[in-house]
């Protein structure tokens, strides 16, 4: 019953293994278009995985979008203008075989436009405690069927350190949690990396794509890099990297302030 409500309380629709979310339920999910996922934290940044670095200027992010293949006027595509690796992170794109800090934030260049539509996602205060029910959403797959290209979500359960050093070898850092399915320890097999784990309304969780070629489907649960050990670096960036405009929704136009009036003149 608890995993029903969970269920419905946060807009999930479907199956037991695969979970289409309801429409535009996560406003806060970034498409971009090195084919990540990513959590939209400001009006100007995204936080994703750290997998997908170069060429930062080529790069698009697409906000308040459900249906990959749909279009329609929720729509918002913005150019990224950083892409800023968490410094110790050693991919196994350079042959290091890490997945440690699998961090990165995206600066977009020129802020997002706030709607019912694209909304951003709170940090967490604390971090996830073992047996806590979450979700983790992405465009992918949930199972071991097609790849979709609407949002996906799921339910999964946080593990303990043990349980998630015994079922995955690749586990061993305590910056990382791992979840698997409320019914067993296999993970989401959500494709494509940076996919989601949001628990109580707060996003704890980004799962990179080194973790999901390891274990998906493969009967091993997700780990994820815990956000709460990454709150000092993640303000320190957004706030040392901001540009000072914005921000503005569509019902507030983006006009000057009104300058101070013209003091009267002094008579003698």
């Amino acid at each position: 019953m608890r995993l029903l409500l969970l269920v419905a309380a946060l807009g999930c629709v479907g199956g037991s293994l695969g979970l289409d979310c309801s429409p535009f339920a996560r406003p806060w999910l970034v498409s971009l278009s090195s084919g990540q996922t990513g959590v939209l934290l400001n009006e100007w940044w995204v936080l994703t995985n750290a997998d997908h670095n170069s060429g930062s200027h080529q790069l698009e992010a697409r906000l308040g979008v459900d249906d990959l293949n749909g279009q329609s006027n929720t729509d918002q595509r913005v150019r990224v203008a950083r892409w800023i690796n968490h410094d110790p992170y050693s991919g196994f794109r350079r042959r290091k075989r890490s997945p440690l800090h699998d961090l990165a934030l995206v600066r977009l260049a020129e802020p997002a436009r706030f709607t019912p539509y694209v909304q951003p996602m709170a940090l967490p205060t604390q971090c996830p405690q073992t047996g806590e029910l979450c979700v983790v959403t992405g465009w992918g797959s949930t199972g071991s069927g097609p790849v979709s290209k609407k949002q996906q979500c799921l339910v999964q359960q946080v593990l303990s350190d043990n349980v998630c050093r015994q079922l995955n070898p690749m586990y061993w850092s305590s910056n990382m949690f791992c979840t698997g399915s409320h019914q067993s320890a296999e993970g989401s097999c959500l494709s494509g990396g940076g996919s989601v784990l949001v628990c109580g309304g707060t996003l704890q969780g980004v799962n990179g794509y080194f973790f999901v070629s390891q274990g998906c489907c493969a009967g091993k649960p997700d780990a994820y890099s815990s956000i709460c050990l990454y709150r000092s670096w993640i303000d320190r960036v957004m706030s040392s990297m901001t540009p000072t405009v914005g921000p503005y929704t569509t019902n507030t136009p983006n006009t000057p302030p009104t300058p101070p009036p013209t003091p009267p003149p002094v008579t003698t």
